[in-house]
């Protein structure tokens, strides 16, 4: 089986873990803008199922990795080379941070999720501010992930572009790689009146777009000679 083929299976085996995990999020209720002793609480309600959330929403970012190599075969050309070259670089700093410092961080919060439900009034406020810490340094290492996947998306959008690929496909790239920028910024800018929910409106139609680019290329690379 062909690399470009492998690529296509896991863009197509990604979206499903990505629709489970914002669903999951939304159960737990917990996002990097909670408060600490809120989220240390639902965590704790939660039991598994924020661990077992964490996991496949951010470990299930490593199936881009496979995709964003068999885009970068299937893509290649002189005019397309440049944004291959860039978008690649983005989409590991992408993964890295999400698959590595954001899961990492989800895991330590459901520790101190642990510990916090069992400990004494004085011990949990010093882990809510813990928690705090942990959640406002997922905001910031989300944004880093958000606008490398975005950046990522709009290379591939471009380099799909100069491929000759169908005009509609490399808009919903764009729209999709948008998608992804404006949801990050949402994240920091959302108690922001106006400007924050404005953006996280234009990020979730954004990332719908995505998700139909997800399948149209998946599908794509799954089904080329």
């Amino acid at each position: 089986m062909s690399l470009i083929r492998v690529g296509g299976m896991a863009l197509l085996a990604y979206l499903p873990l990505l629709l489970i995990g914002v669903v999951s999020y939304g159960r737990v209720g917990v996002n990097s803008q909670t408060d600490g002793a809120a989220a240390l609480r639902r965590v704790a309600d939660s039991g598994a199922l924020f661990s077992i959330t964490n996991a496949l929403f951010h470990l299930g970012a490593l199936l881009l990795v496979p995709a964003g190599i068999g885009l970068f075969f299937v893509l290649r050309s002189d005019r397309a080379d440049p944004w291959l070259a860039v978008g690649t670089a983005l989409l590991f700093l992408a993964v890295t941070v999400g698959a590595g410092l954001v899961f990492s961080l989800g895991q330590g919060l459901a520790g101190v999720a642990t510990l916090s439900s069992t400990a004494t009034q004085e011990a949990q406020q010093a882990y809510a501010a813990t928690a705090d810490m942990n959640l406002r340094t997922q905001q910031g290492a989300e944004l880093v992930q958000s606008l490398g996947l975005g950046l990522w998306l709009l290379c591939m959008a471009a380099a799909s572009a100069a491929a000759g690929w169908p005009t509609w496909i490399t808009a919903l790239g764009l729209a999709g790689g948008l998608g992804f920028i404006l949801a990050g910024l949402s994240s920091v800018l959302f108690t922001v009146a106006v400007i924050g929910p404005v953006l996280a409106v234009l990020g979730t139609l954004g990332l719908v777009l995505f998700m139909l680019w997800d399948v149209v290329v998946g599908l794509r690379l799954v089904t080329s000679a």
